[in-house]
Parts: C-alpha cells; structure tokens; sequence
C-alpha cells in the first residue's frame, strides 16, 4: 500500500457519516419509546404491570446515548488534522507492520469512537479507530516514522510504524 491512497479527511467525512447515522437511528427508537410511555396509562393496573417503566427506562437510557453521540459529532466536526506530522499525534493516520512490508494494521487516532472501522480505499483493509485512552494508542503516540513500538497483543510484538498521513 502506498503511503498516499488513504486520505484523512474522506476517512474523518466517513466517521461522520457512521456516527450520524446512528444518531438518527437512537433518535427514532426514543420517540417509539417516548410515545408508548405517552400511550400508557399512567396507574398500574397490577403490580406485576411494568411495560410503562420500562419503557421509561429505555428512553432515559437511549437519551443518554443520543447526548454522547451528539458529543462524538460535535468533537469529530471540529477536529483538525495535522498535515504532515513528524510523530504520531492525535488525527494522524498509523500504518503498523514489518519494517520490509506494507502496513499489517492501519489506525486512525481520534478523541471518540474507538472501535469504529472505516472503509478504505478498494481493496485496502478498513481502517480502526483508536483512542488516545487505548493500549494501542499509548504505544504509538509521539513515535516517529520508522520507529519501532511493541504492541499489547497476545503475545506482544514489536511492529514498525509508518505515519501515513
């Protein structure tokens, strides 16, 4: 892979996009719970009868959700990626790999949504985000290119870094 066909800010317009996504998708399934709680009658007619506090449950929680997401959308928004960057920093992009090879694993290093895979170009593995709070992250940040990182797998291993963009 060479170290041009990945670009930061399509990947950055993708986490965007899955992160919107699922806003909207949190959204619709709080006004379901919303609205079965509004056509609920509000007295229990046993003591068994708990569809109504569930159902509030269920909105509180997916409300809380909704407010990380939109935390997640607001961070992501206002993100600058560093053009160019000597070491490993935050919004760069992280080939790992064997020194002779092209990179085994690329990470894109974001503030929010750790876990999130990103397409790639065609034929390009997908691309994880990490987080700086991330094992992975804690290895790699302020590494330079060509530096060498061990990486908490199981067993560790010692893996080249290649800064991407």
């Amino acid at each position: 892979m060479d170290d041009r066909e990945i670009d930061k800010v399509r990947l950055l317009a993708a986490a965007v996009a899955q992160v919107e996504a699922k806003l909207r998708e949190l959204a619709a399934s709080y006004a379901a719970a919303r609205e079965m709680i509004l056509s609920m009658p509000h007295v229990m007619k046993g003591k068994r009868e708990v569809s109504g506090m569930e159902a509030s449950y269920l909105a509180n929680s997916l409300a809380r959700s909704i407010q990380e997401r939109e935390l997640e959308l607001r961070t992501l928004r206002s993100l600058r990626l560093p053009e160019g960057p000597a070491r490993v920093a935050l919004g760069c992009l992280v080939g790992v790999g064997p020194e002779d090879g092209p990179p085994e694993t690329t990470f894109f290093l974001l503030p929010v949504c750790g876990g999130m895979e990103l397409p790639a170009d065609e034929g390009a593995p997908s691309v994880r985000v990490i987080t700086p709070a991330t094992p992975v992250a804690r290895a790699l940040l302020g590494r330079s290119l060509g530096d060498e990182a061990t990486l908490p797998t199981a067993p560790p291993r010692t893996a080249t870094i290649r800064l991407l963009a």
